[in-house]
C-alpha cells in the first residue's frame, strides 16, 4: 500500500525552510557530494535538500510524528527509526549509497508541488542484494518492489490529507 500526503501551504512552508537551513549548515561543515565526479553545477544542492526535508515532513505526518529537522547528527534517522529518500522523477526508486547503513530502513516518498506520495519501504542490505548499480556504489530498486506502508511497525495514521493511494483519486498527480 502506498501513501499520499496532502501538505498545507504553513506544511510546506515549514519543511521547505527546514531544507534551505539543512543546505547552509552543510555549506558551513564543507560537506562533500556523494559523487564527487560530477561538476558542481549537476548537484543540484538547493533542491535536493529543499525537496529531501519535504518528503521527510510528510512521512512524520503520516506515521503522526512531528517533524523535526536533524540539525545535529547528519547520519541519524529522520522520521522515528527510518532513513527517508526522497525524488520527484516518478520513474525513480529507491537508492542506497554505499556508505549508507545497509541495516536502517529506507522509505521512499515523491514529491509533487504539495502531495507526497510515500511508495514504501525496504531495508538498505536488500536494495543493495538487488543488485541493480546505478551509479559506482549506489544501487536502486523500482517502486514497485517496495515493500508496502502497511507492513511497518510504525503504523499511518490516517486523516483527511493523509490517504491511502490506491483508494485516492489518481488525477491528484496531475494536480
Amino acid at each position: 500500500m502506498k501513501v499520499l500526503v496532502v501538505l498545507n501551504p504553513d506544511e510546506l512552508e515549514a519543511a521547505a525552510h527546514g531544507g534551505i537551513n539543512r543546505r547552509i549548515r552543510a555549506m558551513q561543515k564543507d560537506r562533500r557530494p556523494n559523487q564527487p565526479e560530477r561538476p558542481e553545477h549537476e548537484q543540484n544542492w538547493w533542491q535536493t535538500d529543499i525537496i529531501g526535508a519535504i518528503g521527510e515532513y510528510a512521512v512524520a505526518k503520516a506515521l503522526g510524528q512531528q517533524w523535526q529537522d536533524l540539525t545535529s547528527d547528519a547520519n541519524g534517522k529522520d522520521v522515528l527509526d527510518y532513513q527517508v529518500r526522497t525524488i520527484e522523477n516518478p520513474k525513480g526508486g529507491l537508492k542506497v549509497r554505499r556508505h549508507d547503513n545497509p541495516l536502517d530502513i529506507y522509505i521512499l516518498a515523491q514529491v509533487r508541488k504539495n502531495h507526497v506520495l510515500i511508495h514504501g519501504w525496504m531495508p538498505g542490505h536488500q536494495v543493495i542484494a538487488w543488485d541493480h548499480e546505478i551509479f559506482t556504489n549506489c544501487w536502486t530498486v523500482p517502486t514497485p518492489q517496495l515493500y508496502s506502508m502497511a507492513d511497518l511497525v510504525h503504523p499511518v495514521e490516517w486523516s483527511d490529507t493523509v490517504k491511502p493511494y490506491e483508494t485516492t483519486v489518481r488525477a491528484t498527480e496531475n494536480a
